[in-house]
């Protein structure tokens, strides 16, 4: 794990106190799963292995770009491979109406309620598979699936903005006239299932002059992705209203699988900004404040929710099309630590009082040993008052001189073993010959199981019958 920008906002999230914000945080990073933690490095590359990942794609900033990374390659790959195969591909958008009293709500049993409900019983009730209205539109037009994406933003003014990203995908490119009827057939059924589910009616009509929506509204929006002209791909799509000021493209893939979003045009923000300006909210006040609020609101209300979805039809056709898929699970997306080795054992408690509770440190060992390796991370971890060998333990096997650079070798300078720590190795390596040596013996024992076993037991001394007690 290379240090970047991400990185550093995540440290200095830390630094503000971020435990009051939220448990993803927690966990991620700090938490470890055993009794030790591993510093692990490779040339140019390190990372600490043995700690908790959260893989929560909602709230944690670490675990997001890592696994949206990999879903916004498989969504793009996915687009490209069908639209040259000759599918139909289409972007739509589900929005709900809402002012800023709105709750963003849970999907959690027994609590159901808010925007974030009515959005996903919403969506069930007008594209359910058991719904025999949506079959007969799936038939009608010809739907082999879509891939859904949840996204949300949140402004003062405006409140919790959430809503639907959808590619849609036909058997073949519509044409205009198709095109327009499956528009209109999707957001008549998305305006039914959201007064359904207890929403507000969504945006139908709309008067604004040159609005892009063309008069229909604002709840629902559908936009081809390919025209079918000379077998181009669906490599971009159109990006407005609410995306960004002026319009623009982007790519399918970031569409669908992004919650690094700027601030819009009326102030609201996504996930990570919020997260950055309640930090600094609490850092400012000293308590939590309305920021703060608001990203425990969010927090507890992304619980259970599926930030992306496809439809197994969908990835049937995308498997027998032979479109390639990166099919990790997110714990192994998240897995840093292969390929490897470790530099520098730390046992809990260094890791829990030296380490994880400083501010700055986790991200200090990361750096310092991808730059100079072994003898970086002795000379910091000394640097902090610790003793190397005792608070912080040798590698398994430790590097050799050919495996560091010159940078890494002028940091090998000779020092004086103070005596009690020469004691303490002195003693650690005697009980590690002798604990060596019990395991050899125990193991011989195992592997010869018939040989002579000296008998402790005196066969000589009389056997005495054992006194009952008297009845």
């Amino acid at each position: 794990m290379k240090a970047d920008p991400r990185d550093e906002r995540f440290e200095r999230r830390d630094r503000h106190q971020t435990v009051a914000l939220g448990r993803a945080f927690l966990a991620c990073g700090t938490k470890l799963t055993g009794k030790t933690a591993e510093v692990l490095w490779r040339e140019g590359e390190a990372t600490i292995g043995g700690t908790c990942r959260c893989n929560n794609v909602h709230v944690c900033a670490w675990c997001m770009a890592r696994i949206l990374a990999v879903r916004s390659a498989n969504i793009q790959a996915a687009a490209d491979g069908l639209a040259d195969h000759g599918y139909g591909l289409h972007l739509g958008t589900n929005t709900l109406r809402h002012f800023p009293r709105n709750k963003f709500g849970t999907v959690r049993k027994g609590m159901r309620h808010g925007l974030v409900a009515v959005l996903t019983d919403g969506w069930k009730g007008a594209y359910g598979s058991a719904g025999r209205k949506w079959r007969d539109l799936r038939d009608e037009f010809g739907i082999v699936g879509y891939e859904r994406a949840f996204e949300d933003t949140f402004g003062f003014d405006t409140g919790w903005h959430l809503h639907w990203h959808t590619m849609w995908v036909t058997e073949e490119v519509l044409d205009d006239e198709t095109q327009a009827r499956l528009r209109d057939a999707l957001a008549e059924a998305w305006a039914t299932a959201v007064e359904a589910a207890g929403g507000y009616s969504v945006s139908e009509a709309c008067d604004r002059p040159g609005c892009h929506c063309g008069g229909k509204g604002h709840g629902f929006d559908l936009r081809p992705l390919n025209k079918g002209e000379e077998g181009q791909a669906a490599r971009y799509l159109y990006k407005d209203g609410d995306k960004a000021k002026g319009g623009g493209v982007a790519k399918i893939g970031l569409e669908l699988a992004s919650d690094n979003k700027a601030a819009r045009l009326d102030g609201r923000m996504g996930p990570l900004e919020l997260g950055d300006a309640a930090a600094a909210e609490l850092l400012r006040l000293g308590q939590p404040g309305p920021l703060v609020e608001k990203y425990r609101e969010r927090e507890f209300g992304v619980f259970q929710v599926r930030k992306h979805y496809r439809t197994q039809n969908l990835n049937k056709l995308i498997k027998a099309l032979g479109i390639a898929q990166d099919e990790r699970t997110k714990e192994e997306i998240t897995d840093d630590t292969v390929g490897l080795t470790a530099i520098a054992v730390i046992p809990a408690s260094t890791w829990y009082r030296h380490i994880a509770r400083h501010k700055g440190r986790r991200l200090d060992l990361v750096k310092v040993a991808e730059t100079y390796g072994l003898p970086g991370v002795r000379r910091l971890v000394e640097s902090w008052g610790l003793v190397w060998g005792k608070d912080v333990l040798d590698p398994p096997q430790a590097l050799g001189p050919a495996d560091l650079n010159a940078e890494q070798l002028a940091l090998q300078e000779p020092r004086e073993i103070p005596p009690a720590e020469a004691k303490f190795l002195a003693a650690r390596k005697a009980a590690n010959e002798a604990r060596a040596k019990d395991v050899a013996a125990a193991l011989d024992r195992f592997r010869n199981p018939r040989r002579d076993v000296p008998i402790k037991v005196s066969l000589k001394k009389p056997i005495r019958a054992k006194r009952r007690p008297a009845a």
